[in-house]
């Protein structure tokens, strides 16, 4: 019996082959260069057999719409809704199926030995679909482990089980709805925005999200339903702090210094600042009103002393966990820390690093992992301590189990580690021994004294057991040590000062509060959060300074383009729902069908909406980025009423001057006024076809009307050429069909005149009207 082991990284394949043939297995290279074969004998239920062991490299196949709505200008950016998509082998992965199939033709079993998550669950049924394809006959088996360590590659071969369909599912319904969304809107914002702005994205993704036909010309603005929500909070903190108008306020703030006698004689003075209850206040007058009492009776009453201890140790490690900690304290992007720490399992050496378990099972083999630490310089004494000593304490368990992986934790020492994996690791198996260990326990004295009926309180923290801080240094705090005081102990404080201070604004947001954002509002899993970080970096939205994240014109921008529409893109909702709803497949409560419909027709109506405001992305743009030379600028919004749809159409222009044209957003008719005059909407509408009328009126007074729909396709009594105008007209119900004298003596009200500009002003220079 020949079996073929697939898993999702050829290290991966390594290390379980390794494991399973007890490091004597015979590596040949496959079809693919990057996925090497590993071969050996292994005795499986009873039965002697030849084991394969081969590899991929993350996803097999790729998801795309069909041809050619695949290419940009195949179709309208609102077909990409319905058209067809499907799933295929791309070029670059066609040496890796062709290594899968010709494995799989001599093999008899099939071991799926991919990560245990949901989308190690999808590339699973990815990898044996094409297998079946060559060979029907394949049994099919789903190996499940936390890390490649012995005993889990062990018990997984001991219970193969079967792949999770509905897993799978759930991840090909959210790959069809971003690939959509992401299609459908980064054309439609891409096309809008190219045509009418000067843009230029210093990065961009190569990931579009656009269909996989690149865009030829100009920059591809890219939109993702998850990076918008991740963007909106970057900018909602910029907004935050650009809006900020800082206040004055006043505190009173109480200084004291103690004698104090030491235990080895002499005496010491220990210096107390005692803050105000009441913090702050902004009115200066009852500030300064409350500091004169106190100056009047300045002597200080001691009315509580309350002594209180702390006890603490961490809970186990979850993915998220991991990030926010490794990116305070050890300085990495969590995108680094996700790839850090993958490497590290790929190798043996930590367990499965996308886990929401904070809570080790029953049986887990403490000691054994504990005892791998020994070797340790750095912490293995400590290691040793807990076991031999009796220190050793189980830890505590948290309120998340996401019933697949338990907590990060090192499964194997190592000790020729550099560079970031090193500190990562460290981090890791540190975090474990504290969960381990004793808690650390601090003593905390608070002192409440009154003045003149206004309360102060300091607060003293001293270390009283060391516990898991002693192999943690990740938690240390420095002591602060107060004298003693008694209740009812009288003093006149040194120092009473009125303390003038501003509000400060927010600081952008760090790596560690927007993964906390994310994490609150359900935008992305524990594996993708870092992904989405990454991509508003590439595509220019966001960039990192200072280890914090700043928008850039054009996150700002796009943001406040949707915002102005109504719409929350930027909010944490839309997307949330879609997460819930996918959740909701791998438990058998709803079906693909069911949630592609609902989230389809949803973003769909909120699509159409968008191309009928999709001037609100000018407003917001033209703070930022020059109109292009054939561009439209809008200017003015809701201008007259389109005679179709009875809707308000956009008064734009081109930047070049080139001409002016009512533009409506409904029905997309873009209808062209003269190059010359400032343009007013009359009362009246067409009875022709009920377009409102605009009113021209020329630099030197002269006005005339036009019907913008008839100006450009002129009825049928017309004979002559375009343009048309309104005292050409014989409708004798129309009272501006005079079919006369083309010049109206006195103009109409103007409530619109055209904003300056320099290609504008040139125009109205020009005394001859044109028609």
């Amino acid at each position: 019996m020949k079996v073929l082991n697939v898993a999702e990284k050829p290290s991966a394949a390594q290390e379980i082959s390794s494991l399973l043939a007890k490091g004597r297995a015979n590596k040949r290279q496959g079809l693919s260069k990057f996925n090497p074969v590993w071969e050996f004998p292994y005795e499986l239920n009873g039965e002697k057999c030849t084991m394969t062991f081969t590899s991929v490299t993350g996803h097999l196949m790729t998801t795309d719409v069909v041809e050619p709505y695949n290419k940009w200008g195949t179709c309208s950016p609102i077909d990409l809704f319905e058209v067809g998509v499907h799933k295929f082998v791309p070029e670059a992965n066609k040496p890796i199926l062709r290594s899968l199939e010709t494995e799989s033709r001599a093999a008899d079993v099939l071991i799926l030995w991919l990560d245990c998550d949901r989308e190690g669950e999808n590339i699973a049924f990815e990898v044996l679909g094409c297998c079946l394809k060559v060979k029907k006959s394949l049994r099919v088996y789903r190996a499940r482990f936390s890390s490649i360590i012995q005993t889990e590659i062990s018990k997984a071969m001991r219970t193969l089980g079967e792949p999770n369909k509905l897993d799978s599912i759930a991840v090909d319904t959210r790959i069809e709805i971003d690939l959509r969304l992401g299609a459908a809107f980064t054309r439609f914002q891409t096309n809008y925005l190219n045509q009418r702005f000067q843009i230029k994205i210093e990065s961009n993704s190569n990931n579009n999200n656009s269909g996989s036909g690149d865009k030829e010309k100009g920059n591809v603005i890219s939109y993702g339903p998850c990076q918008f929500p991740t963007l909106g909070f970057v900018v909602e903190r910029y907004l935050r702090i650009i809006n900020f108008k800082a206040e004055d306020f006043w505190k009173i703030a109480v200084g004291h210094e103690k004698k104090v006698t030491e235990p080895g004689g002499g005496d010491k003075l220990f210096p107390v600042d005692f803050s105000w209850k009441r913090k702050r206040l902004f009115d200066h007058s009852t500030a300064f009103m409350l500091y004169e009492k106190c100056l009047e009776s300045p002597e200080a009453t001691v009315t509580d002393v309350q002594s209180k201890d702390s006890r603490y140790r961490p809970l186990p490690l979850t993915t998220i966990e991991l990030q926010k900690l490794a990116a305070k304290k050890l300085k990495m992007s969590s995108v680094q820390i996700m790839n850090c720490a993958e490497e590290l399992y790929n190798e043996g050496l930590i367990s499965y690093p996308r886990t929401e378990t904070d809570s080790f099972q029953e049986g887990t083999e403490f000691n054994t992992l504990i005892e791998a630490q020994y070797q340790s310089p750095q912490w293995g004494r400590y290691a040793e301590d807990l076991l031999k000593n009796g220190k050793f304490l189980l830890p505590k368990s948290g309120r998340n189990n996401d019933n697949s992986h338990p907590p990060i934790h090192p499964v194997k020492f190592a000790g020729n580690l550099t560079g970031p994996k090193k500190n990562l690791y460290e981090m890791i198996t540190r975090r474990f021994l504290a969960c381990c260990s004793n808690e650390s326990v601090y003593g905390n004295i608070t002192i409440t004294i009154e003045i003149a009926g206004e309360y102060f309180t300091e607060t003293g923290t001293t270390l009283k057991q060391l516990g898991y801080l002693e192999v943690y240094p990740y938690d240390k705090r420095s002591d602060k040590m107060i004298p003693p005081f008694t209740l009812g102990e009288r003093f006149t404080p040194k120092s009473m000062e009125l303390v003038q201070g501003k509000t400060q604004a927010p600081n952008y947001m760090s790596e560690v509060e927007l993964l906390t954002a994310m994490d609150n509002n359900k935008i992305g899993t524990d594996a993708t959060m870092a992904q989405h970080i990454q991509k508003i970096q590439e595509r220019n939205y966001v960039e990192k300074v200072d280890n914090k994240f700043h928008p850039t014109k054009l996150g700002i921008a796009l943001i406040a383009g949707y915002d102005s529409m109504g719409f929350e893109f930027s909010k944490p909702l839309l997307r949330a729902l879609i997460e819930s709803d996918v959740n909701l497949i791998s438990t058998g409560k709803r079906t693909k069908e069911q949630v592609l419909k609902d989230t389809l027709e949803k973003y769909k109506q909120l699509f159409i909406k968008a191309n009928q405001q999709a001037t609100c992305f000018d407003v917001a743009f033209q703070q930022f980025y020059p109109v292009s030379p054939n561009g439209q600028k809008v200017e003015q919004p809701n201008f007259s009423k389109c005679g179709k749809c009875q809707k308000k159409m956009d008064l734009i222009s081109t930047s070049s001057g080139e001409f002016n044209s009512l533009y409506c957003n409904q029905c997309h008719h873009n209808l062209k006024l003269p190059k010359k005059g400032i343009f007013s909407a009359n009362i009246n509408d067409c009875k022709i076809c009920g377009f409102q009328a605009v009113t021209v009126t020329s630099e030197v007074g002269t006005s005339y009307n036009v019907c913008p729909k008839c100006r450009n396709n002129p009825p049928s009594f017309f004979t002559e050429n375009p343009p048309f105008h309104c005292f050409q007209c014989t409708n004798k119900e129309c009272s501006l069909a005079t079919n006369r004298d083309r010049i109206i003596s006195k103009p109409p009200p103007m409530p619109f005149k055209k904003k300056p500009s320099t290609t504008y002003n040139n125009n109205i220079r020009n005394k001859d009207l044109s028609f």
